[in-house]
């Protein structure tokens, strides 16, 4: 395949940057588990099948596929319905079926879609997402253990029982915040994460702090290769749709990647390539008993910075860490609770992005509120259910903005075919030519919007109206409507309306839907390769029909001058 592009000149390159990227995600796969609400095993298992697989199918060279925060949130939202062996099945299941999603949208090319997502939508879910993230680990940074289930509920919780903060362990979250944000100035800034968790840990075991709480309270770390597993077709009724919005949700994170990290030729991936990836790898790290997985910018910003020149750092990547599996995985157990805590509040201070938020909120009063309605979402929904809600208000939002970016202009010819644009007029004058042309989308919604930005037809006498379809290949059915009913309001006081810059497609639209009964195919000007030619074939016609056409209340020819 020559996707596999395998180059042995970037072998030392891509090795480099693939013991860097082991070294920062190990910690991040046991923070992303325990985010999930599973053992940390499976986020080792994922790194070692999916990671490097689904590298080989990607479009994009260097994105890796790794957890991301958001997809571990909704992820553990899914799981905290399951107890059990029941938990191991359904984390099976839903990342097969993240990865068919997935893989489906990418083999018929779907990617296009992820476009309608706006940026509204994506800097207000995540901007809920680092705040829900970072809310719900100050229960494991403070040692309290709240009885609510909402992240925001736990915080407020947590502020009215002060008393019940255990100190040791506040002591160490805190430490390792610290560490991190000291060795991120410094050369070792990728190691950072990785450094501060070993050094918090070390410190918890050597001073014997024993009511900081450790992985092994919690979960059993076997060192070992992973294994493969069937999913459960019982339970796919049930997942399917928290599949759907978990796989959607770690696309349209990839999709940032796709449309802003080049390959090495200087062409940038195509979404649906990596939509396959991405698929490949969540099948792949299901049947191995993994985490789902999706394209990680921070992940693909590590590997860049580290000097990896192809796809094979992912690949070499996923071998590094077997390799840590196998001779440190059980010592997985004795990492402290509270320094996990602090990765993942660092990790979410770092999604903050305080310059598009205010580049948002001073665009428009409806990018404001879409915006905060997804934030809000996202802190009162479960995650799944807050990415539907985003979905919703992308496309209203979109559908809105459509219909408000609507004009309506009048074009007068200063010379042989050239035109300058005046305001509308909002009536029209007796035995007159009126040239229109209309700016912006004209679906159902915004044609409506078109509708009553047209001059008024209902006074003027022998009104010629030329509207300017120059650009339009398609018209719809509302469109099409207003034409025939507009032209009707014409033809009552013994006026006209005309079309030019027609192409060759609206032309059969208009023919097929019996519109030439209304508008006769003689007032219809198709496109022509000079820009205003047919306009000005309808000016000419429009003038001579004045000149030539009885005055219904005189009964005599109009002069045209």
């Amino acid at each position: 395949m020559a996707r596999l592009d395998f180059d042995p000149k970037n072998l030392a390159a891509d090795l480099g940057a693939s013991v860097t990227m082991a070294l920062v995600a190990v910690p991040d796969a046991i923070a992303s588990a325990i985010l999930a609400g599973v053992n940390p095993t499976y986020g080792f298992n994922a790194l070692i099948v999916g990671t490097p697989i689904g590298s080989l199918f990607t479009s994009s060279q260097y994105m890796n596929i790794g957890s991301t925060a958001a997809m571990m949130l909704a992820v553990g939202g899914v799981m905290a319905n399951f107890s059990g062996d029941d938990v191991l099945t359904a984390l099976i299941t839903l990342t097969v079926l993240i990865g068919l999603f997935q893989l489906l949208l990418g083999i018929f090319k779907l990617g296009v879609f992820t476009r309608f997502i706006s940026n509204a939508v994506m800097i207000g879910f995540f901007t809920g997402v680092a705040t829900v993230l970072i809310l719900g680990q100050l229960g494991d940074l403070t040692g309290y253990s709240s009885g609510y289930s909402n992240k925001v509920a736990q915080a407020v919780d947590l502020l009215l029982h002060p008393g019940s903060i255990d100190v040791p362990t506040l002591v160490t979250g805190l430490a390792t915040i610290g560490i991190i944000i000291l060795l991120s100035r410094t050369k070792l800034r990728n190691y950072a994460l990785a450094i501060g968790l070993l050094l918090a840990t070390v410190a918890v075991l050597l001073l014997g702090l024993d009511s900081v709480a450790l992985v092994g309270d919690s979960y059993k770390i076997t060192a070992a290769i992973p294994t493969p597993a069937l999913p459960s077709l019982s339970m796919v009724g049930k997942l399917l749709m928290p599949a759907i919005a978990v796989g959607l949700l770690g696309l349209i994170q990839a999709a940032g990647i796709s449309q802003n990290v080049p390959n090495p030729d200087g062409e940038y991936p195509d979404p649906s390539g990596d939509f396959v990836g991405q698929g490949v790898a969540n099948v792949a790290s299901g049947f191995f008993k993994g985490l789902p997985l999706g394209g990680s910018l921070g992940g693909t910003s590590i590997m860049l910075s580290a000097g990896a020149k192809s796809r094979w750092a992912n690949v070499f990547m996923g071998l590094f860490v077997a390799v840590f599996v196998i001779f440190f995985g059980d010592q997985v157990e004795n990492v402290a609770v509270p320094a996990i805590a602090a990765v993942l509040i660092v990790a979410g201070f770092q999604t903050f992005k305080f310059e598009e938020i205010g580049d948002i909120w001073d665009v428009s009063t409806s990018s404001r509120l879409v915006m905060l309605v997804t934030f809000l979402a996202t802190l009162t929904l479960e995650i799944q259910e807050a990415v539907f809600v985003g979905v919703v208000l992308s496309i209203l939002d979109f559908v809105y903005t459509a219909t408000q970016d609507v004009q309506v202009v009048a074009l007068e010819e200063e010379r042989d075919g050239v035109f300058v644009e005046r305001p509308c007029p909002e009536t029209l004058s007796d035995n007159s030519v009126t040239v229109l042309f209309t700016w912006g989308a004209m679906f159902f919604a915004s044609v409506r919007t078109m509708e009553d930005l047209l001059p008024d037809a209902d006074e003027a006498q022998r009104a010629m109206v030329i509207l300017r379809l120059h650009g339009r290949s398609h018209i719809g059915s509302t469109f099409i409507q207003i034409l025939e009913r507009y032209a009707g309001r014409l033809q009552a006081n013994g006026g006209k309306l005309m079309l030019s810059g027609v192409s060759q497609n609206v032309w059969e639209q208009l023919d097929r839907t019996e519109t030439f009964e209304t508008i006769p195919q003689e007032d219809v000007f198709l496109a022509e390769e000079l820009l205003g030619g047919s306009t000005t074939k309808a000016m000419a016609a429009a003038e001579d029909w004045l000149a030539q056409s009885p005055n219904p209340e005189t009964g005599v020819q109009h002069d045209s001058e």
